[in-house]
């Protein structure tokens, strides 16, 4: 007999499971050709009026390829943070999401829709809140990511990356956003353990 999930399944997911299912669900409607087209970032139409696409190009994805492969990263946040969510969890996606918004709104690129920028970011900052694995797996973790992010920037804005997501998901990577997300997200850490340093001097 298949038992089924009770009404109250959804209360038994972590409640960081559950935002980055939202996120994933937002991120997939944002795949949709007409929905992507309004999100994504323009440099000309926001010079017209449209001032929220810095804020939504990240949700904007170029197609399902795209958003399908931006959900790896969605699932190596589910596997590094705490299910308890917390205020300060909020606080670092949040400043990772503004602070790569503004990047956005004055960096390099004249057209962005994707994920991965902020993506690095939360990484990172998922990497400092993880309590499931030793802090010298978390740090050899972090430093691959800067690693991986530092050399494909070497490249240019747009070269880095291997070639075969760039076929999947038909359009270039723009990798100058990954760095963008790595520095918020590194802002983030350095500003909680400041703050945890402070409090505990107290």
């Amino acid at each position: 007999m298949t038992v089924l999930p009770g009404r109250d399944w959804p209360r038994s997911v972590s409640l960081s499971i559950r935002i980055l299912l939202s996120i994933s669900g937002l991120c997939l409607l944002g795949s949709l050709a007409g929905v992507s087209d309004w999100l994504e970032y323009h440099r000309f139409a926001v010079a017209s009026g449209d001032l929220w696409r810095p804020l939504t190009a990240w949700v904007a994805q170029l197609n399902p390829s795209h958003w399908l492969v931006n959900q790896g990263g969605l699932v190596l946040l589910a596997l590094l943070l705490p299910g308890q969510w917390q205020r300060q969890d909020t606080l670092a996606f949040v400043w990772v999401w503004l602070l790569c918004s503004l990047w956005l709104a004055f960096g390099p690129y004249t057209q962005y829709a994707g994920l991965s920028g902020l993506m690095y970011g939360w990484l990172i900052w998922g990497l400092w809140r993880s309590p499931h694995y030793s802090g010298l797996v978390r740090l050899v973790v972090a430093l691959v990511l800067v690693a991986k992010v530092v050399t494909e920037n070497l490249s240019g804005p747009y070269t880095g990356g291997a070639s075969g997501v760039s076929a999947f998901i038909r359009g270039d990577i723009a990798v100058q956003s990954h760095l963008a997300g790595l520095i918020a997200g590194l802002l983030a850490v350095l500003s909680a353990w400041g703050w945890r340093v402070a409090r505990n001097r107290h």
